[in-house]
C-alpha cells in the first residue's frame, strides 16, 4: 500500500510516462530532482505494467530485511520499517538511478563523472538497498541469543560449507564463472 500511495510517486513521479524505457533510446536531457513530485496514488500513470514491475522490486528489497529482522523484532516494527522502506527510501534511490531526473542516471545527456549508474536488473538498487539496510538492522538488533549454538553439533565447518555453498550458487546464477 505505501508504494502505491507514495512510492511509486516518489521514484518516478513527473517523469513523462513515454520516457520510462530510456535504457533502449538515445540519452535525454531532463532536470535534476532529488525525489518524484506527480503521479501520488497512481493518478495520471498510463502504464500499470511498469509500476506492477516496479512494486515487485521495491517488495523483493523489503523481503531481503525480513530474513534479518526474523525472530528478533515485534511484527509491529517489521510493519513500521516495511512501510518507510518501500514509501521513502527505495523510492529515492530508484528515483536517483532508474529515473531519467535522477542525478545518478546513465541514461542522461551529461551523466555523473560522464558515464552515470548502470543498474543490471537491480543488482544495486534493490539488492544493495535490502542488503544495507539488513546490516543496519541486525546491528542494532544484535544477535538472535540461544538460536544457534556450538552445542548444537553447527561448528566452523558447517557453517563454512553452507557459506561455500551460497557463494558458488550466487557465482553460478550471476554468470561470474567463465567457461573454458
Amino acid at each position: 500500500m505505501a508504494f502505491f500511495a507514495v512510492g511509486y510517486a516518489f521514484a518516478y513521479g513527473g517523469t513523462p510516462q513515454d520516457t520510462l524505457d530510456v535504457y533502449t533510446k538515445e540519452p535525454v536531457e531532463a532536470p535534476v530532482t532529488f525525489i518524484g513530485t506527480q503521479n501520488f496514488f497512481l493518478i495520471d500513470v498510463k502504464n500499470y505494467g511498469f509500476w506492477m514491475y516496479q512494486y515487485a522490486f521495491a517488495a523483493t528489497s523489503t523481503t531481503i530485511v525480513a530474513g534479518t529482522l526474523a525472530e528478533r523484532c515485534q511484527m509491529t516494527a517489521y510493519l513500521l520499517y516495511s512501510t518507510f522502506l518501500t514509501s521513502f527510501v527505495y523510492p529515492i534511490i530508484a528515483h536517483n538511478i532508474w529515473s531519467i531526473n535522477g542525478f545518478l542516471t546513465a541514461v542522461r545527456v551529461n551523466p555523473l563523472f560522464g558515464v552515470g549508474m548502470i543498474d543490471f536488473a537491480g543488482s544495486g538498487v534493490v539488492h544493495v538497498t535490502g542488503g544495507f539496510t539488513a546490516l543496519i538492522a541486525s546491528k542494532i538488533l544484535g544477535p538472535r541469543k540461544g538460536r544457534f549454538d556450538e552445542e548444537k553439533g553447527v561448528g566452523m565447518a558447517r557453517r563454512i560449507e553452507g557459506n561455500s555453498r551460497l557463494v558458488f550458487l550466487f557465482l553460478v546464477s550471476n554468470n561470474t564463472i567463465i567457461k573454458t
